[in-house]
């Protein structure tokens, strides 16, 4: 149906009175998932290489998931009267409207009340992804690591109750490099890690994640005598600024120190 603009007045909600559809919600019911994975994990060349690879698919009957619903205060949309019908619809006339008194020719309203509720899903949801990680030890105890995950969730042609709220970049991927014990006492460990651009999706707000590149690292020395480890480290080095998710606030580097003793009570 064609919308008939009238501005935010009583008019307008009249006129457009048909497009408001009651939510008669379903009873609510366990959602259903199958799920498919397939794996394989090897050391190779003479456990110099390890490989670790999988593939899944997950199906999802009934997603539970939260939508709004809007209800006019003391009316009912399904009156036989009229009139009733008429003040329900002119409370719906805006979703953040309260309680408002008549003024310039339009009616008093007792606004809305507004919950959160949960509900089913009413088509069903295809998510699949793989992911594969190799580790190579090169030279002594020093290695050289990577990994790559792909996430995808199928795309429905009709919009559903809800938004699904998938909330995962498609490819992520991880490189490091490091030694546990480069001298006896003393290892270290390097990541870069990077993940794609993609839509986040709320209730509360939907927004684009921004791509993400960050390096974090950490070196350990250890005091056997002490029984101490003390480790140096930070997350997001370059204090690169980035959200992590919409609506979330800008988030830095972080930088700290680590002091751990182990096994104090032994002999």
């Amino acid at each position: 149906a064609a919308v008939v603009a009238a501005g935010n007045t009583d008019a307008a909600a009249l006129a457009n009175r048909n497009l408001l559809k009651p939510s008669n919600l379903p009873d609510g019911k366990p959602e259903e998932i199958n799920s498919f994975e397939f794996g394989y994990k090897s050391s190779l060349a003479d456990n110099k290489v390890f490989v670790d690879f999988d593939v899944y698919a997950n199906i999802y009957k009934g997603f539970l998931g939260q939508i709004q619903v809007y209800v006019p205060k003391g009316l009912d949309i399904n009156s036989a009267n009229s009139l009733v019908r008429d003040s329900s619809v002119i409370a719906m006339l805006d979703r953040n409207r309260d309680a408002t008194p008549a003024s310039g020719g339009n009616t008093a309203s007792k606004g809305q009340d507004r919950y959160r509720v949960y509900t089913n899903a009413t088509q069903t949801y295809v998510t699949y992804g793989s992911s594969l990680g190799v580790t190579y030890n090169f030279y002594k105890s020093f290695t050289i690591s990577g990994n790559v995950s792909y996430n995808k969730i199928n795309e429905n042609k009709t919009a559903d109750l809800f938004i699904t709220g998938f909330n995962t970049p498609e490819w992520t991927t991880n490189l490091s490099f490091g030694n546990r014990a480069i001298t006896k006492n003393f290892g270290f460990n390097i990541v870069y890690k990077w993940q794609d651009t993609y839509k986040w999706e709320s209730p509360l707000v939907t927004g684009i994640v921004g791509a993400i590149h960050n390096i974090d690292a950490q070196v350990t020395y250890r005091v056997p005598a002490a029984k101490l480890s003390i480790k140096l480290g930070g997350t997001n080095l370059i204090n690169y600024r980035h959200i992590e998710y919409a609506g979330g606030p800008t988030i830095g580097g972080l930088y700290y120190v680590a002091l751990t003793f182990d096994n104090i009570l032994g002999k």
